[in-house]
């Protein structure tokens, strides 16, 4: 004969029996549908415990970092929830290999490359340096560049102690091509090293320069020489035997654009018909526009003689 606490027993045991293949039923579904999976990562290294007053370098900007959890758990998930640093705690100036640390909010880190990094740590300090104009291209041919007027003309550096000892200029490059008339361009500062490369691992303060630039006319001299022409007649019996100009050549100065094609200067014809013998006349130097000269004239000396084919041609008649 079967007891009641033999039944009570077996129906306990039934409704466990239950629930132990219920739960391996649904890890068996969720397993199947929700597996475990792995996935890497490019996340950002943050630093921590950095001493103030010093300033870290050759940490790269991201690590790998592959981790393990639900396909669920791993899909779509924000960036955040992985962390990755360095411990920059007690650490002195110099050079160091540091482990790099991996966090994961919603399961295991698998792994983390690179493992560790070779950074150097120095002291942060702050320098006043003179801010120079460097010239790019060239301005319209008649027009130089006078001056510069920088606000400010002294900016703040700030940076590693060895990075600033390797400083050798902070410029702003100012683009003149083409230019005829003063022009004000903000501008970013740049930093040079002695070595002649960029240095970006400084910070300027400020961040833009105001610069004015003034341009001022090019003035461009030249020895030419004097090109005499006459016009009307010697008087009867007369020939024009020499003119000779004196001086022979002359200084010009004016912008390059109207000195250049100059290859002569011209003066105003002088009247043959008020010559009548040998002298000296002043005559007037013709000018082209913007051009300007040491003299205003120039002497032609000339001398006449006997037009002798003439004469005797009178008289044989």
């Amino acid at each position: 004969m079967i007891n009641n606490s033999t039944v009570n027993r077996d129906k306990w045991f039934a409704r466990f029996l239950c629930v132990v293949i219920a739960c391996g039923l649904w890890l068996y579904v969720m397993s199947e549908q929700n597996p475990i999976v792995e996935k890497e990562f490019a996340v950002p290294l943050a630093q921590r415990n950095l001493a103030d007053g010093m300033i870290v370098f050759n940490v790269p900007e991201k690590v790998s970092v592959r981790v393990r959890g639900t396909r669920t758990a791993l899909a779509d998930m924000p960036l955040s929830d992985i962390f990755a640093f360095v411990n920059l705690s007690k650490l002195s100036v110099g050079t160091h290999t540091i482990l790099v640390n991996a966090r994961f909010a919603r399961g295991d880190v698998v792994q983390v490359s690179p493992p560790s990094v070779n950074l150097f740590i120095d002291v942060k300090k702050d320098k006043i340096v003179p801010v120079t104009a460097e010239i790019v291209g060239s301005p319209n041919k008649d027009f130089a560049v006078e001056e510069h007027m920088l606000t400010p003309s002294e900016v703040k550096v700030s940076g590693a102690a060895t990075r600033l000892e390797a400083l050798e200029k902070i410029f702003v490059p100012v683009d003149v091509g083409g230019r005829s008339e003063d022009f004000t361009v903000t501008q970013k500062p740049l930093a040079m090293a002695k070595d002649g490369m960029d240095m970006q691992d400084v910070l300027i303060d400020p961040a833009e320069i105001i610069v004015r630039t003034k341009l001022k006319k090019r003035i461009q001299t030249a020895s030419l020489p004097v090109k005499v022409s006459f016009k009307g007649n010697l008087p009867e019996g007369l020939k024009l035997t020499s003119a000779t100009v004196n001086p022979f050549k002359v200084n010009v100065f004016g912008t390059p654009s109207v000195i250049e094609p100059l290859k002569e200067l011209e003066l105003e014809p002088v009247n043959l018909d008020t010559v009548t013998k040998d002298g000296t006349i002043p005559v007037k130097i013709v000018l082209p526009a913007g051009v300007k000269a040491a003299r205003q004239t120039v002497d032609v000396d000339v001398t006449v003689g006997e037009n002798v084919k003439e004469n005797e041609e009178k008289k044989s008649e």
